[in-house]
């Protein structure tokens, strides 16, 4: 056999037994993303594991990896993993795996101004990397349908409670119905807002009759209660 066959056959045959007698980092990255992926109840992520030093070698584990989860639960972003061996050598790395969490979210598709009617109209849904947003953004159409921008906003901004508010029912100075309603009697009188007052709210209404200022929860659009 040609001298430089048998060389090479010789050099093959040596990287081949040092790659069985060291772990690759491939089963170690297979081994933590099936961890991951068996606590994981997010519907939908993204798991990207830290590459090891490639400089690393390990010796083949003559047993199953066994992986820890530093913190109680994964979370978003960066987390840290223990692995370990436990067979005949053993030994001990520490991983890093980032979390990217997914959702469909409600983003504006034009300008809005301060006060301006949000309708179906003017937002779209959108599946955005929301990891590093706080949990205040909306999903469903019914959280924001017929609310109303909180402050002027451009098209591609993500709505949330911090954009987002009730509109208002009733303005100042508007003409509203006080209804009162005592032992099942049932009494409209006329007034005067004399704040702003969205649903729910408790807002100062002038009772035209009497002149007095009476504290009147805001039921509907021109339409107050008290108690």
């Amino acid at each position: 056999m040609n001298k430089y066959l048998i060389t090479l056959l010789a050099g093959l045959f040596c990287v081949a037994s040092h790659a069985e007698n060291f772990q690759t980092h491939e089963e170690i990255y297979q081994a933590i993303t099936k961890v991951v992926k068996n606590t994981m109840s997010q519907a939908d992520y993204a798991i990207h594991i830290v590459p090891i030093d490639p400089r690393l070698e390990l010796p083949k584990c003559t047993q199953a990896l066994a992986i820890d989860i530093t913190n109680e639960t994964m979370k978003a972003g960066r987390n840290t993993l223990t692995v370990r061996c436990q067979g005949e050598r053993h030994w001990t790395i520490y991983a890093s795996v980032v979390l990217s969490f997914y959702k469909n979210v409600l983003i504006l598709t034009q300008p809005l101004q301060r006060g301006e009617r949000i309708t179906p109209s003017v937002f779209t849904s959108e599946r955005r990397d929301v990891s590093g947003l706080r949990e205040d953004y909306f999903t469903l159409i019914e959280q924001v349908e017929n609310k109303q921008a909180s402050r002027a906003l451009a098209a591609g901004t993500l709505l949330s409670l911090r954009n987002v508010s009730e509109p208002l029912l009733i303005k100042r100075g508007d003409r509203v119905d006080i209804r009162s309603t005592s032992s099942g009697l049932a009494i409209t009188m006329s007034g005067i807002a004399v704040s702003d007052g969205i649903k729910g709210q408790r807002i100062n209404v002038k009772n035209q009759s009497s002149g007095r200022i009476i504290n009147a929860t805001v039921i509907d659009v021109g339409v107050v209660s008290v108690n």
